[in-house]
C-alpha cells in the first residue's frame, strides 16, 4: 500500500477542477492511500469522498513563508509516511514542500505549465486557437508520471439539497461576479437578465456571491424583482452545493461557480470574455455549445482575465442582455 500526496493550494476554481481527478484515482487504486493538501474554506467541497481519500485542510496564514511552510511540514506531512507527491499547483509555496520529499528520496511530479502553448493563444496576432488540455487532464498526467493512470470514474457529487429547495421548482442561477474584475459581465447589464429572468413563467432566480459588497449588489436586485432571492452570505458551501443539484441551468462567468455547478451535474451557460475554453479551464461535463462568447481576433487575451483590454472597449463582453436570456431559456 503507498500513500500519494496531491498538493493544491488555490485558485477555488483549480481546486474544483482538481476533485474530478482526485476521485477518480482514489477509486481507481483502492489498495492505496491518497491525500489532499489544500486550503480549508476550499476542502469542504470534497463532500462524500472514497473511503481511500483523505483531505487535509490547513489555514495556510498560520503557515506564511519557508518557516511555516517547513513547520507544515513537520505538523501534518512528515508521519504521514508519503511516497509520491503530486504538486499540481507548481508555485513556490508548494515547491518549499516537494523539497522536503525530495530530500527523503520520495518521488515528485509536477502539473506542467505549458508556458509556449498558452502563449500562442495569448500573443495580439496570428493566434492559434488549437485547445490545451483541459486542465483536469493535466493533473490527471502529473498521477500517470507518479504510475497511477487515471481512468474516469466521477459524474457528479453526492449532495444533500437543504430544506426550503426543490428539483421539482424551475430554478435559475446567477453567478455574475468573479476574482478577476475583466471577466463580470457589467452589473447593470447582468441585473438586466435578472429582470427578464423573473419574469418567465414559474421561474424563481436564485443569487450566488460571496463578499459584502457582492451581498450588497445580490440584495438589492432580490428586493426590486419579484421571483428573485439572493443567497450570499446564507449557505456553507456545501449547501450551496446542494441548492446548485436543483438549478434547472446556472448562468456563470468563467468563474469558480461554473466549476462548482459543472461538479453536481447542472447545465451551465459560462460566459466567456478575455479568457477562452481553449486555455484549458473548461468545466467538468459541460458541451461546447454551452458557452457564451463573441469570435473576436483579440479573444484571448488573458489567461484568468486579470489583464487590461488593451483595445480598451472590452469588446469581448458587449453582449445584449436579451441575447444572454435567450441562451439560458434554451437549456429550460
Amino acid at each position: 500500500m503507498a500513500n500519494i500526496l496531491a498538493i493544491r493550494f488555490g485558485a477555488l476554481g483549480d481546486v474544483a477542477i482538481a476533485l474530478p481527478v482526485l476521485y477518480s484515482v482514489a477509486k481507481n487504486y483502492p489498495e492505496h492511500n491518497f491525500f489532499l493538501l489544500t486550503r480549508k474554506s476550499y476542502a469542504r467541497m470534497y463532500v462524500s469522498p472514497p473511503a481511500n481519500l483523505h483531505i487535509i485542510p490547513v489555514d495556510l496564514k498560520e503557515y506564511d513563508g519557508v518557516m511555516g511552510l517547513n513547520r507544515l511540514y513537520s505538523e501534518y506531512l512528515k508521519g504521514l509516511r508519503i511516497d509520491a507527491v503530486a504538486d499540481i499547483h507548481n508555485v513556490l509555496r508548494s515547491w518549499i514542500l516537494d523539497f522536503r520529499f525530495m530530500l527523503r528520496g520520495v518521488k515528485v511530479a509536477r502539473r506542467e505549465k505549458s508556458k509556449a502553448d498558452r502563449a500562442r493563444l495569448l500573443r495580439k496576432t496570428n493566434k492559434d486557437l488549437t485547445p490545451l488540455k483541459p486542465y483536469y487532464q493535466r493533473f490527471a498526467d502529473v498521477f500517470e508520471r507518479l504510475g497511477y493512470p487515471v481512468r474516469w470514474e466521477f459524474e457528479s457529487l453526492d449532495v444533500v439539497v437543504p430544506n426550503g429547495f426543490s428539483s421539482e421548482c424551475k430554478y435559475i442561477g446567477v453567478a455574475p461576479f468573479s476574482a478577476n474584475a475583466g471577466k463580470v459581465y457589467p452589473l447593470e447589464k447582468t441585473k438586466r437578465v435578472v429582470e427578464l429572468l423573473s419574469a418567465i413563467d414559474g421561474v424563481k432566480v436564485l443569487l450566488f456571491g460571496g463578499g459584502a459588497e457582492e451581498r450588497s449588489v445580490l440584495e438589492e436586485w432580490a428586493s426590486e424583482f419579484e421571483n428573485v432571492e439572493s443567497l450570499a452570505g446564507r449557505f456553507s458551501m456545501q449547501e450551496e452545493l446542494g441548492i446548485m443539484k436543483t438549478l434547472k441551468v446556472m448562468f456563470s462567468m468563467d468563474s469558480a461557480n461554473m466549476h462548482l455547478a459543472s461538479l453536481v451535474g447542472t447545465p451551465v451557460a459560462s460566459l466567456w470574455g478575455p479568457s477562452h475554453p481553449a486555455v484549458g479551464f473548461r468545466p467538468w461535463g459541460q458541451s461546447a455549445d454551452s458557452y457564451i462568447q463573441l469570435d473576436l481576433p483579440c479573444r484571448p487575451c488573458s489567461e484568468w482575465g486579470a489583464k487590461p483590454c488593451y483595445r480598451g472597449d472590452w469588446a469581448c463582453m458587449k453582449f445584449e442582455p436579451e441575447f444572454i436570456v435567450n441562451r439560458i431559456k434554451s437549456f429550460l
